[in-house]
């Protein structure tokens, strides 16, 4: 028998034809399960519209959005004291109206909303100029409130910066148009002023015990304070110039005084 004869037998036999079409079902079964599992799983045919949250309030979306499955997210916050808070301003992705994109359940929206308030460090401003001090002031949205104390130092600069009576601290941060009281210091009189004795009193009292009358000004050393706990609990243990006999002192003058963080014995 010729290799061509024993060829086409084999070709045309049963056993040869079942092979064929075993193989030619395989790949058929594999090839639409692949499709339809690829189909199932990018969701090909879902299409769900994105609905505009834009000028809405951010306290709004839950409800916006609680027929739908899409999920949002703030990544963002924007100073704008024209708008109301949390107006949104942005979003990704953008509505379908207004670019004809669709997406799939359980998208995630990204928003950004307004704020009407913005914080800014407050400048370190003693021993400055009061025009420099309001002008410094006015450049990071911050209000000044000028207040005069004689001095015979530092006359028309700062000598003390406060925020809702209490001194500004390094690094503090506040909200814009905060109002910052400034203690200018001017030129003091012959006007003469009991010395206070403020032996016993916390640095803080003795500080408001001084701001009470705008005549003295305070300067205080405590060696052993480690923290501002320390600082805090301190109390004097002498002062400089002594409240001996009902002395007095120039107004305008410093008081300088010694605290200890521990209990005096």
């Amino acid at each position: 028998m010729s290799i061509i004869k024993k060829t086409v037998n084999f070709l045309t036999s049963k056993k040869f034809l079942i092979n064929v079409i075993g193989i030619i079902l395989f790949w058929v079964v594999l090839v639409w399960a692949v499709l339809n599992y690829f189909k199932s799983f990018s969701r090909f045919e879902e299409e769900l519209v994105v609905p505009s949250l834009l000028e809405n309030n951010i306290n709004d979306v839950p409800l916006l959005l609680s027929n739908s499955s899409l999920r949002y997210e703030v990544i963002d916050s924007v100073y704008n004291p024209n708008l109301v808070e949390g107006t949104i301003i942005f979003q990704d992705p953008m509505p379908t109206d207004s670019n004809g994109l669709f997406v799939k359940s359980d998208r995630l929206i990204k928003l950004r909303v307004s704020k009407r308030t913005r914080l800014v460090e407050v400048p370190l401003l003693t021993s400055k100029s009061r025009r420099f001090a309001e002008a410094a002031l006015a450049s990071r949205g911050l209000r000044s409130k000028i207040t005069f104390v004689p001095s015979r130092e530092d006359q028309g600069s700062v000598i003390q910066q406060l925020h809702k009576g209490q001194p500004v601290t390094p690094g503090l941060k506040l909200p814009i148009n905060t109002q910052i009281e400034l203690v200018i210091g001017e030129k003091s009189s012959n006007e003469m002023t009991l010395i206070p004795d403020l032996v016993g009193l916390t640095i803080n009292e003795a500080e408001l015990r001084l701001s009470a009358t705008n005549m003295l000004r305070l300067f205080a050393v405590c060696g052993d304070c480690q923290n501002l706990q320390d600082s805090l609990s301190a109390r004097i243990a002498n002062q400089s110039p002594e409240a001996i006999d009902s002395a007095q002192i120039s107004a305008g003058s410093t008081i300088t005084v010694f605290a200890r963080a521990r209990d005096l014995d």
